[in-house]
């Protein structure tokens, strides 16, 4: 995959992402509604820089759909805690896409390895609000 074909997808991905974390706000109460808060901020910004760095690599931005269907129906803070979780996994997949793709110095690796290390972190925070067990290397294809 080029770099611009694993920024588009991890643009994609971001999309998803930020969509998914407003859909499960407002299912949760209390921390669980903080985190995700927090989670969405972060996605928000990441997707920034992610159309960001396709404009400065002459690609335009994929757009945002209007609207995403969740991979689970989420009815309530369970649920919800479950959407974020899984959105975080798919979020590592496309942050290890972009460390694959990009050379040793490229600021889009760095991205990559910072977003890693972020989704890895918001998945074990779900996880545990989930009393699941995760991957030792999360995002690392299968």
């Amino acid at each position: 995959m080029t770099v611009v074909g694993a920024l588009q997808s991890a643009l994609a991905v971001e999309h998803q992402v930020v969509y998914g974390y407003g859909l499960a706000a407002a299912h949760l109460a209390g921390k669980p509604y903080a985190a995700a808060l927090t989670a969405l901020a972060e996605a928000q910004s990441r997707r920034d820089r992610l159309a960001d760095l396709l404009r400065g690599r002459g690609a335009v931005p994929t757009p945002a759909a209007p609207a995403y269907l969740p991979p689970i129906a989420v009815i309530d803070a369970t649920s919800a805690i479950a959407l974020c979780l899984r959105l975080e996994h798919a979020a590592e997949g496309a942050a290890w896409d972009l460390v694959e793709a990009s050379g040793p110095g490229d600021v889009v690796r760095g991205l990559g390895v910072k977003w890693l290390g972020a989704a890895a972190m918001w998945a074990a925070h779900w996880a545990g609000n989930a009393a699941l067990d995760e991957p030792a290397l999360p995002g690392q294809p299968s």
